[in-house]
């Protein structure tokens, strides 16, 4: 991951409460649930890509390469490595917990996979290269190794150096198990929005051209429900409410138009 990161307030995950409503028999509550489980293991993969690059990157100024992160038996490992040619050199294995301990790691780990989703990242960097010149945005990059063995990298808007959080484009890569091949490349862009982040208040997040809340707009919501007292992504059939109790706990409610 490069160094486009902003520090905001984190936030141990907790428990996501999805509540049932009988009249949405139409909507997909599983896709919708799967996918709010990935931005939550986004969203912590953030967190832990960022508490290693604000530690270690002044130390690894001639080491310059792509960061990312991985979750190894319940532990997060941060990554700092380059590509080279077909192989991915690292030069940074860190693991944290959620109080922003960290320490370098010296164990055994999956090196076909670790090696893998660096050369994902560095290849989905380059090709998405061509966007951060045109689009005057910064981004964070995610990467994951999916249970099918294809390789993911995303692309959502990062906390703006202006204080703004921006929604409505994201991007996806995929790529094969070995990062050989990219299979799939896939981009949502809606009405790119920035939202400044000071006063609580509800957040409307217009997504009307479609049918059903996106990642990013999912990861949006996550990200930034502690400054908003309620987060609504309008989708074309459906409205869903997210917001987070006292308890930690967030609620989402989804009713239809």
């Amino acid at each position: 991951m490069k160094k486009y990161f902003f520090i905001f307030a984190f936030v141990i995950f907790c428990g996501l409460s999805v509540k049932p409503q009988s009249d949405l028999s139409g909507f997909d509550t599983l896709k919708f649930n799967t996918d709010w489980e990935l931005a939550s293991w986004l969203y912590e993969y953030e967190y832990h890509t960022q508490t290693a690059v604000d530690k270690y990157s002044r130390q690894m100024e001639n080491a310059i390469g792509d960061w990312f992160s991985y979750k190894q038996d319940g532990v997060w490992h941060t990554i700092c490595g380059k590509q080279v040619e077909n192989k991915f050199i690292i030069f940074k294995n860190i693991i944290s917990d959620s109080i922003e301990n960290s320490a370098d790691y010296v164990g055994p780990y999956d090196t076909t996979k670790v090696t893998a989703c660096g050369i994902a990242i560095s290849k989905a960097e380059s090709y998405f290269q061509l966007v951060r010149d045109t689009v005057n945005i910064y981004f964070n990059s995610f990467v994951r190794y999916n249970p099918d063995q294809t390789i993911s990298v995303w692309f959502f808007p990062a906390l703006q150096p202006s204080g703004q959080a921006v929604y409505g484009c994201e991007w996806q890569y995929i790529f094969n198990k070995n990062a050989k091949d990219l299979i799939k490349q896939q981009f949502f862009i809606n009405h790119i929005t920035g939202v400044w982040i000071g006063k609580p208040r509800e957040l409307w997040l217009n997504y009307r051209n479609t049918d059903f809340p996106t990642l990013g707009s999912l990861f949006f919501a996550f990200s930034f429900c502690d400054y908003f007292t309620r987060i609504r992504i309008d989708t074309r059939l459906i409205t869903s409410t997210i917001t987070k109790g006292f308890d930690d706990n967030y609620d989402c409610k989804h009713s239809l138009k």
